[in-house]
């Protein structure tokens, strides 16, 4: 299928969305000292995710999150994670790609490595389910090497005839390898997500919802309220 001017209109979508994303107020504060991050701090979270058919099987992906911290004043990272996706049966599919995690501001260490996916879609009668099984191999620049696994379930439940649908998911973080890194192995993070989402167009859909996200940071748990705003296109 002809793409047409499509693409620029994804283009101007993703503009305004990371315009949106950082604030002038973002960018007065990245350059103050790094500080560890408060409990219970409130941050905004843009995600815009791309999606490209190349054939009944093979699909590129390309995704992004813009992540705005200190109770949503001030930027703090651009992640990045194009990859290419298999469909080897109906419910079942394999993905690798390439990931980086860019923190602000520039001087801090930034993240960056290969990851890969095993996908599992499927529907029970109108709730669909998906679940993934994820791995990362991340690189510090200091040649640290965090490995970690990362298992995420949800589903997706239609509202009513209304073109509006009700999401959930939960997904854990164990650390298997972790040399110096300053991070300990195990099962050191959650995230659960509630939230909405319904087309826009044929080819985009838009997302709104809660994070809470919890973690450990120096042998202390701490917890990060996130408001999600999500678009997602598919090129053909």
């Amino acid at each position: 299928m002809a793409v047409g001017p499509r693409p620029n209109c994804f283009l101007a979508a993703l503009l305004a969305a990371l315009a949106f994303a950082a604030p002038a107020v973002a960018q007065h504060r990245q350059h103050q000292p790094v500080q560890t991050t408060p409990n219970n701090d409130l941050w905004l979270t843009n995600a815009v995710s791309v999606e490209y058919q190349i054939d009944p099987q093979w699909s590129f992906h390309l995704n992004t999150e813009l992540k705005i911290d200190r109770d949503i004043s001030r930027l703090r990272t651009l992640e990045v994670r194009p990859g290419f996706e298999y469909a080897f049966s109906p419910n079942w599919a394999a993905a690798a790609g390439y990931v980086q995690y860019q923190r602000y501001p520039a001087q801090l260490r930034t993240l960056r490595g290969p990851f890969q996916d095993l996908l599992y879609r499927n529907h029970f009668g109108k709730i669909a389910f998906a679940g993934r099984l994820r791995g990362e191999e991340l690189f510090f620049e200091n040649t640290a090497l965090l490995v970690r696994t990362r298992v995420l379930a949800g589903i997706r439940i239609p509202i009513g005839e209304s073109p509006w649908e009700f999401a959930f998911s939960d997904e854990i973080y164990i650390n298997l390898k972790v040399d110096g890194t300053g991070r300990e192995a195990g099962l050191r993070q959650n995230k659960t997500y509630v939230g909405f989402g319904r087309p826009i167009t044929e080819h985009l859909k838009m997302s709104a919802g809660y994070e809470l996200d919890t973690y450990e940071q120096y042998g202390t748990f701490r917890n990060v309220h996130q408001i999600r705003l999500g678009l997602a296109y598919r090129l053909n």
